[in-house]
C-alpha cells in the first residue's frame, strides 16, 4: 500500500496512469491531496513532477487508485483496462480509456475518449468533448457546449441549454429538454427524440431516408416565444420525434 500527502496551492493538476484496475476521485479538503494506491508493481510511484502530482509505474500492473482533491482540481488518467469513478468536482477532466467505464460528477471541462466502455456524468459547465467506440454516452446537464459521437451506443442528454452536436452509427439519441441555441444530430441507425418547452420557436432541418417525422402539435399560445431553437438532424434509419414540453 502507497499513501502520500502533498501541499497544494489551487488548483492543481493530478495525473494518474494504470494498466488495469480502478481510479477513484474523492473530495477532500482545501490545500491538499492525498493520494493511496494498492498495487503489487513494485515499480509504481507517486511523486510531484513540476506542478504535477503523477501516479504510476513503469510495468503495467494492476491497481487501484483513491486521489481525494480540493474543489477545482484539474484531473487527467489514463487506462488500457480500468474503470474511472470522479467524484468530486473538479475544473478540467481528460480521460483516455481503451477499456473501462467512465462516470463523474461535475467538471467545468470535460474531454473523454474510450474504446470500449460507457460515460455518464452529472453535469458539465463548459465545453463537453466525448467519444466511445462501444458504449453509452449519458449526461444529465450541458450547459455550453457539447460535441459527443458513439459508434454502437446511446447518447442521452436530460437538459441541454447549449450548443450540441451528436453523432452515431448505431443508436438512439435524447435529449429531455432542450433549450440551448442550436442542436446538429447525424445518425446511420437509430431514432431521435428531443422535448422542447413551451414558447419555443424551433427551425427544424430534419431528413431520415427510411423513418417517420413527428412533430408536436403547434401551440395555440399567442405569447410571443422566449427563445428560437435551430436545429439539424440527419438519420439515414430511424424516426425523429419532437415532444413539446408543459
Amino acid at each position: 500500500m502507497i499513501e502520500r500527502e502533498f501541499s497544494v496551492d489551487s488548483p492543481s493538476l493530478v495525473k494518474v496512469a494504470i494498466a488495469s484496475g480502478r481510479v477513484a476521485v474523492e473530495a477532500g479538503g482545501p490545500g491538499v491531496v492525498r493520494v493511496s494506491v494498492d498495487t503489487r508493481d513494485p515499480t509504481f510511484d507517486v511523486r510531484l513532477r513540476g506542478d504535477a502530482i503523477v501516479a504510476g509505474g513503469e510495468r503495467g500492473g494492476r491497481a487501484f487508485v483513491t486521489v481525494q482533491v480540493p474543489q477545482s482540481t484539474d484531473v487527467e488518467v489514463s487506462t488500457a483496462s480500468g474503470d474511472v469513478n470522479i467524484v468530486a468536482p473538479v475544473a478540467r477532466l481528460e480521460v483516455a480509456s481503451a477499456s473501462g467505464d467512465v462516470s463523474f460528477n461535475t467538471a467545468i471541462r470535460l474531454q473523454v475518449k474510450t474504446a470500449s466502455g460507457s460515460i455518464s456524468g452529472n453535469r458539465v459547465e463548459g465545453e463537453a468533448r466525448c467519444i466511445t467506440a462501444s458504449g453509452d454516452i449519458r449526461i444529465s446537464q450541458l450547459l455550453e457546449r457539447a460535441d459527443l459521437s458513439t459508434a454502437s451506443g446511446n447518447i442521452t442528454i436530460d437538459q441541454s441549454v447549449g450548443i450540441i452536436a451528436c453523432a452515431t452509427l448505431s443508436g438512439d439519441i435524447r435529449v429531455g429538454e432542450l433549450t440551448g441555441p442550436s442542436l446538429n444530430v447525424k445518425s446511420m441507425s437509430g431514432s431521435v427524440r428531443i422535448g422542447i418547452p413551451t414558447r419555443t420557436r424551433l427551425d427544424l432541418d430534419a431528413n431520415t431516408f427510411s423513418g417517420r417525422v413527428r412533430l408536436p402539435t403547434p401551440s395555440a399560445s399567442a405569447e410571443p416565444p422566449e427563445r428560437e431553437i435551430t436545429a439539424k438532424i440527419r438519420l439515414v434509419s430511424g424516426d425523429i420525434r419532437i415532444d413539446r414540453l408543459g
